[in-house]
């Protein structure tokens, strides 16, 4: 089952969500049946038109809101109608710096009338080397909550060693997710924690990851057929589908803030054999987040 999308009728519509990532491509899962990337930022080579030289992004861009346009509805996003807002801080071997990546969080927060931003999704991060008041990262992910952001971030993949978690997701306000391996069971008794997917505790002692999503062998939307779609594995994969639940939340209450929606996703989550270092609350399990 690639189609992770819900029987909701919540789509993501009207809510932006910035991914901060390698950019995205204009594949026809994102621009029909209307176009809703609605910006595009680079910090890399300052293009003014939206591209992405990696995949990363656009890949990202599918799970989190792919229309299915390509694919007649088999591999749609979480939110299939949410807006992407597209910054560029990663070249095209993925790599970037960390001064690249706070303007990124300044210029969301200062653009977020302008592009209706709601979420920021951050499938990317940083070895940890300071604990959260000195980390920058968590700094700036943690004033992107204070002004009323949602921020989700994949917590890396360097596992199975503990205290692997990456900044900004060390934050311990961040929503951090780590992956699954869905092995295409209903069962969640079934799964278990994919072993790339980094383990906490963080150098605060805090517990992360805060929850997983499936991670493994993921199709999305392919940066070089436009209209194709390809498998990757990762928590770069996972986060995306915890943003798009919290763009469907949005639907459901607009007033949500990140803490709501933090609450509610934790609260639906399904326990797996993992330890709370390895699996947190457990696995955003789609169906109970709107029985709540």
């Amino acid at each position: 089952g690639a189609d992770y999308s819900l029987n909701t009728k919540y789509t993501g519509k009207d809510v932006t969500v910035a991914i901060i990532d390698t950019g995205v491509a204009p594949h026809a899962d994102l621009l029909y049946p209307e176009n809703r990337i609605v910006g595009f930022k680079d910090f890399v080579n300052n293009r003014s038109k939206y591209y992405d030289d990696n995949g990363h992004g656009t890949h990202c861009a599918g799970i989190l809101a792919g229309s299915g346009y390509s694919s007649k509805g088999k591999y749609r996003g979480i939110a299939p109608e949410a807006n992407i807002l597209s910054i560029k801080v990663l070249d095209e071997n993925g790599n970037g710096n960390t001064s690249d990546i706070l303007s990124t969080v300044q210029w969301i927060i200062e653009t977020k009338e302008v592009y209706k931003t709601k979420i920021i999704n951050f499938s990317l991060g940083a070895i940890a080397q300071y604990k959260e008041r000195r980390d920058p990262l968590v700094k700036a992910a943690n004033k992107a909550i204070e002004e009323n952001l949602i921020v989700v971030a994949a917590v890396g993949n360097s596992g199975p060693m503990h205290n692997t978690i990456l900044s900004p997701a060390t934050s311990r306000y961040v929503i951090s997710v780590g992956s699954l391996n869905d092995r295409g069971t209903s069962h969640f008794e079934n799964e278990t924690i994919a072993e790339f997917s980094s383990r906490g505790p963080t150098l605060d002692r805090v517990r992360k990851p805060d929850l997983i999503a499936p991670g493994v062998d993921i199709i999305s939307l392919s940066n070089k057929n436009l209209s194709g779609y390809t498998a990757l594995s990762g928590t770069s994969m996972s986060a995306p589908m915890v943003s798009g639940a919290a763009a469907l939340l949005l639907n459901k209450n607009p007033n949500y803030t990140h803490f709501d929606i933090k609450r509610i996703l934790l609260n639906s989550c399904s326990k797996i054999k993992a330890s709370s270092y390895e699996q947190g609350a457990g696995v955003l399990d789609m169906r109970r987040i709107f029985s709540q």
